[in-house]
């Protein structure tokens, strides 16, 4: 079974992984190993103290963080976690993970904190974007006053602008 990286779609993941997305007990497996690391997630966001020193410095960071906030050893940390605290039910499906290649120590788990934190990040949130009705009362507000900023004029820059 090759290890697959973290960006890869679900459907690559649990193909990997010998599951069927399609199947109803496939599911369950993929639901309780994504509510394992949604665990280790929110331990994760608790506070400043996992973030990189730039991030962590700054007094505005609050939670939700982004992956790419935590600290490399911390993501590993987080990693362990997950497949140290596996339940009966995952176990199996973790222990196929173990690796000391790219994706190492742990691609199953890396795969899914990795998915946690991409599917709770604002910015690729399709629903959120798009205004489905499910949006929260911060995010109608800020939608609120971006309609009602007029529109900046000038360049791009990502790093004044910030990135999408």
């Amino acid at each position: 079974m090759a290890p697959v990286g973290p960006r890869v779609s679900k459907e690559e993941f649990m193909n990997a992984l010998s599951l069927n997305s399609q199947d109803p007990q496939h599911e369950m497996y993929y639901r309780a190993m994504r509510d394992e690391a949604i665990v280790i997630y929110n331990h994760l966001n608790r506070d400043t103290s996992h973030l990189v020193d730039n991030i962590r410095a700054d007094p505005n960071a609050r939670p939700p963080f982004f992956w790419h906030h935590i600290r490399p050893d911390h993501q590993r940390w987080g990693i362990m976690e997950i497949w140290r605290n596996a339940g009966p039910l995952t176990r199996p499906l973790f222990d196929r993970g173990s690796t000391s290649g790219e994706y190492g120590p742990n691609w199953v788990a890396g795969w899914l904190l990795y998915s946690v934190f991409r599917s709770r990040d604002v910015r690729n949130n399709r629903n959120r974007r798009k205004g489905d009705g499910n949006a929260t009362a911060d995010d109608k507000k800020s939608k609120q006053a971006e309609e009602t900023t007029p529109p900046k004029k000038g360049y791009y820059d990502p790093v004044r602008n910030g990135t999408l």
